[in-house]
């Protein structure tokens, strides 16, 4: 060994051992606790319950049931025809005002005449009232989706005496009205409302203007046949309906109808009025409104006119006959013309 390596072990010994104290010092220190350690929390056990899924079957949970579009509710059959639901006093006798005229009765007017389209059916005897559909002709057409108001009638029967079948055709409802009006040579009816010519609108048949006692039971009882002599026979309600809501102008189609219209068929099935009622003692007055207008909820857009009724040829405003002309002839004896005959469309009466 030099004397270089004998001097540098002698210089790290010397090294060696401070580091081995300072590491054993150290060591020491760091054995003795400082504090008392805190101790570590026990953990909390949960009890849970495991459920087992395996081979569980789970329902499909349903879509939501979507709400249903709300059915319409049928219209009751008798808001259409009020005359089902009532009595027969009611069906043929009067209002207290039966001797005023129609210029007091009537003098606010009546609804436009484009509110309402009629169809007078004569297969199914029936009148048929419906709104109307303004298509800018002269008539109009019906709204088939709006009814208001079904009626059983009796049109013309050709087969009666002084009978004949009722002209179909369209028209425009014409001014004359009259409340209680007597036929020349004939009957008496209520509430008059004039077609055309000489067809009205009107009530069942009595002897005698004013005199309810005198119903003609048989124009009741006839009600849904051939019976008139030209014109629309309805019941009381029905000719008053008419007479106080369907103004000059208004469109009316009497038309010959088909067998085969179901749809017309079935409203006919279901008018069904009550029996008549034998002698039965009629005051003016009595009889309980039922119906589902009032008068004075009519609406009043068409001024009231008056025209008197149209008479037959050969007859004075009194009704008294027209005298006829006197031809005189080669002959000594004068002539006498016979007075003139008149065809269906001249027929007043019932």
């Amino acid at each position: 060994m030099t004397n270089l390596e004998r001097h540098g072990t002698k210089i790290l010994i010397p090294v060696f051992a401070a580091i081995a104290a300072l590491f054993l010092f150290g060591c020491s220190e760091a054995a003795e606790p400082s504090s008392t350690p805190t101790p570590t929390p026990e953990p909390e056990v949960i009890s849970m319950d495991v459920v087992d899924l395996n081979g569980q079957e789970f329902e499909t949970v349903p879509s939501p049931t979507p709400t249903p579009e709300p059915t319409p509710t049928p219209v009751p059959f008798e808001i259409y025809a009020p005359t089902v639901k009532m009595t027969y006093e009611e069906l043929v006798g009067s209002l207290d005002d039966m001797d005023m005229k129609a210029k007091e009765l009537l003098k606010d007017g009546f609804p436009d005449p484009k509110t309402y389209y009629i169809i007078v059916d004569k297969q199914w005897q029936l009148v048929l009232v419906y709104l109307r559909i303004d298509d800018g002709t002269k008539f109009g057409k019906p709204d088939l989706e709006h009814p208001v108001r079904y009626m059983i009638c009796s049109t013309g029967n050709p087969d009666k005496e002084y009978g004949n079948e009722t002209t179909s055709g369209t028209w425009q409802i014409g001014v004359p009205k009259e409340r209680f009006y007597q036929f020349i040579n004939l009957e008496a009816a209520q509430y008059l409302t004039l077609i055309h010519s000489r067809t009205y609108f009107h009530s069942i048949l009595y002897g005698t203007k004013y005199q309810l006692d005198t119903l003609v039971q048989e124009s009741y009882d006839k009600l849904g046949t051939k019976a008139s002599h030209a014109c629309i026979r309805l019941t009381v309600p029905d000719a008053r309906w008419l007479w106080y809501n369907i103004g000059y102008g208004t469109t009316c189609e009497i038309r010959d109808g088909d067998i085969t219209d179901s749809v017309t068929g079935a409203i006919r099935s279901q008018l069904i009025l009550p029996p008549s009622i034998k002698n039965i003692h009629l005051k003016a007055g009595t009889a309980t409104w039922t119906d589902n207008w009032t008068i004075e909820g009519v609406e009043h857009v068409l001024p009231f006119k008056y025209q008197s009724p149209p008479l037959p040829d050969g007859y004075n405003a009194d009704g008294s006959t027209i005298a006829p002309e006197v031809t005189p002839s080669p002959s000594t004896e004068p002539v006498v013309s016979d007075p003139l005959v008149t065809d269906g469309s001249d027929t007043v009466g019932g």
